[in-house]
């Protein structure tokens, strides 16, 4: 379908209104547009993932759009590619944890996800044996990642408390430093997109 537009300026172009004053439908009378001042319009051809610098011209019956490629800045390419692979890192680093993956092994076979929340927990019930809270005979019942209903002693919990930390510390002192080594040292943007970023390899 032939598109009719007026040429206001270099960078501007105007399309016509579906409706003019009493007249229905004015975007299709052909007639009506050519007598207003509107042409035929002449779409450049752009490729996809590519960004143009758009202007435009005009001959007695057409419109004529003209693409003038933008050729990006090597160094803001990477910077960019850089960029969007550390927030990859912060973000898979977060729901990595949050998800239940990362497991501390407080029993052969037995797993407690180190949860920002499951660390809120056993750090109150230590803090309830050290407020007498909890007396040190008493226990906790815990589910562990494997649906098995456990009683934990306080040496247990406060163990526990510190396993958890620690394997929240070997993601974010250990794992993602890596990765941001990894992505600082890229020079090209080919090398950062190579990074794969999985913060359970090597569990």
């Amino acid at each position: 379908m032939t598109v009719y537009v007026k040429y206001i300026s270099e960078t501007q172009i105007e399309y016509p209104p579906k409706n003019k004053g009493n007249i229905i439908n004015y975007n299709l009378d052909v007639e009506a547009m050519i007598a207003d001042g509107y042409k035929e319009f002449v779409s450049a051809i752009k490729e996809e993932g590519k960004a143009y610098a758009i202007t435009y011209t005009q001959n007695e019956t057409q419109v004529i759009e003209i693409a003038t490629e933008i050729i990006p800045d090597p160094a803001e390419v990477l910077r960019e590619a850089k960029e969007r692979k550390y927030n990859e890192a912060v973000a898979k680093a977060n729901n990595y944890i949050q998800s239940g993956n990362a497991l501390y092994e407080f029993e052969t076979g037995k797993h407690i996800e180190a949860t920002d929340g499951n660390i809120g927990k056993f750090t109150a019930y230590a803090l309830a044996y050290v407020t007498g809270q909890l007396q040190p005979t008493d226990t906790v019942v815990w589910n562990t990642k494997e649906d098995e209903t456990v009683e934990l002693t306080q040496e247990q919990v406060q163990a526990i408390l510190i396993g958890l930390g620690q394997v929240q510390a070997v993601v974010w002192t250990v794992k993602y430093p890596a990765y941001i080594t990894a992505i600082n040292e890229a020079t090209t943007v080919e090398e950062v997109e190579a990074i794969e970023i999985n913060y359970s390899l090597g569990e």
